[in-house]
């Protein structure tokens, strides 16, 4: 299959904050109707929520979370259980043939293990597209969440931003990262349309952007740069979110390399 025919394929990753917002998500899968998408979907805040019921500590490190060996059924439970599944049956219930993913299922990515001090945190590679380009070209959309087998069957908690990024790569596809913020925003708060990386370099120093963005940004440059395709950070409740998906068009931020 050429690289045309794999960009056709958008890849869209919604933050854990998007998935509190099912009327937005219901419209959005209702215009992917007729044209084929990558969902992928992170879950921190079904993870503290969840940690907070067990009376577990939450632990970041460089925004990252970190993730414990005795930890990763309760990461799993929230993951690929509580939010994989809402958000597969909010596709379905918007008329998408939707089926549920880990990151690693038909060798889409492969992963290895992160700062060993985060625990469990794996590091997402680009593997086979063949399996997930079979899905949508039969009309079957993946609902992926950011979770991943090694080799060995160990299971890792992988950044979703990062899972996306390798996905779009590897497809050659748009990204679009969609959360509850309009994109990059400047210290007063005033939409930045258009960062590269010379100027998230210098807000990443200022402070302007920090914590869980500061991931997100790196990782939109990385897919900028390899993929060659466009890159957005956009918000869940922007008006024009679900004809900027199923068009290819601009949305929020735009990242470029």
């Amino acid at each position: 299959m050429s690289e045309t025919s794999l960009s056709k394929f958008p890849v869209v990753k919604l933050s854990g904050k998007a998935l509190a917002d099912p009327r937005a998500l219901g419209d959005l899968f209702a215009s992917l109707r007729n044209e084929p998408a990558v969902i992928v979907h992170g879950g921190g805040i079904e993870v503290d929520a969840l940690y907070k019921a067990l009376s577990l500590k939450v632990t970041k490190k460089n925004g990252l979370r970190v993730s414990p060996a005795s930890e990763m059924p309760v990461i799993s439970a929230a993951l690929s259980g509580q939010c994989n599944k809402k958000v597969q049956s909010i596709a379905i219930k918007a008329g998408l043939n939707a089926i549920g993913l880990l990151c690693s299922d038909g060798g889409m990515l492969t992963v290895t293990q992160a700062d060993p001090e985060l625990g469990m945190v794996g590091v997402p590679h680009q593997g086979k597209a063949d399996f997930l380009l079979s899905l949508l070209s039969n009309g079957i959309t993946p609902v992926i969440c950011s979770l991943a087998f090694d080799s060995q069957g160990q299971m890792y908690n992988i950044n979703a931003d990062d899972a996306a990024s390798e996905l779009a790569c590897l497809l050659k596809s748009p990204l679009y990262y969609i959360s509850d913020v309009s994109g990059v925003l400047s210290k007063d708060g005033a939409l930045i349309t258009d960062i590269n990386s010379d100027l998230a370099d210098r807000l990443i120093a200022d402070g302007t952007i920090s914590g869980g963005m500061t991931v997100k940004i790196k990782s939109a440059l990385s897919a900028s740069e390899r993929s060659g395709q466009a890159v957005y950070i956009g918000s869940v409740s922007d008006p024009n979110l679900d004809v900027a998906i199923a068009s290819r068009r601009r949305l929020g931020t735009a990242v470029s390399f």
